[in-house]
């Protein structure tokens, strides 16, 4: 699954396509939902992507602070 995961993030795949993905390798049975995310977002390859959605997270909370 983890070379899964390398080649789709190396071909530009999207995380939330990634995750479709995902699923339906694993069978898209009840479950595999979360596992699909967990996988996804657990592989190295994709920790540019977990950092660049955390800054987008940030910048959004300080948004909503300085128009609070």
């Amino acid at each position: 699954m983890s070379a899964i995961q390398s080649m789709l993030s190396a071909r530009g795949i999207g995380v939330m396509d990634s995750i479709i993905v995902t699923r339906e390798l694993l069978g898209a049975g009840p479950g595999d939902l979360g596992l699909a995310k967990t996988l996804v977002l657990a592989t190295p390859a994709r920790i540019g992507e977990r950092e660049q959605h955390l800054v987008d997270e940030l910048l959004v909370a300080l948004d909503e602070v300085d128009q609070a």
